[in-house]
């Protein structure tokens, strides 16, 4: 699979520009779903459900596809 360079603006990765998977066809996905990453160090026995942040098309700045933040994947 190719993957081309997309700019990611809001939430947790706000004015990063990051790497993401085209299809077969050269298309790329209209949501992005990113796992929350990093560590929390709880007093909880069992680790909480992982967190996932979702991205949606939003626009295109020269030639860059813009994703925008949309919130928490309540999934």
């Amino acid at each position: 699979m190719a993957a081309v360079e997309a700019w990611f603006l809001g939430g947790p990765v706000d004015g990063r520009l990051m790497l993401v998977e085209t299809t077969a066809a050269g298309i790329l996905p209209a949501v992005v779903r990113m796992p929350h990453a990093g560590m929390y160090v709880g007093s909880s026995e069992s680790a909480a459900p992982v967190v996932g942040h979702l991205y949606a098309q939003s626009d295109r700045w020269d030639d860059v596809q813009v994703y925008s933040y949309q919130g928490i994947d309540e999934a």
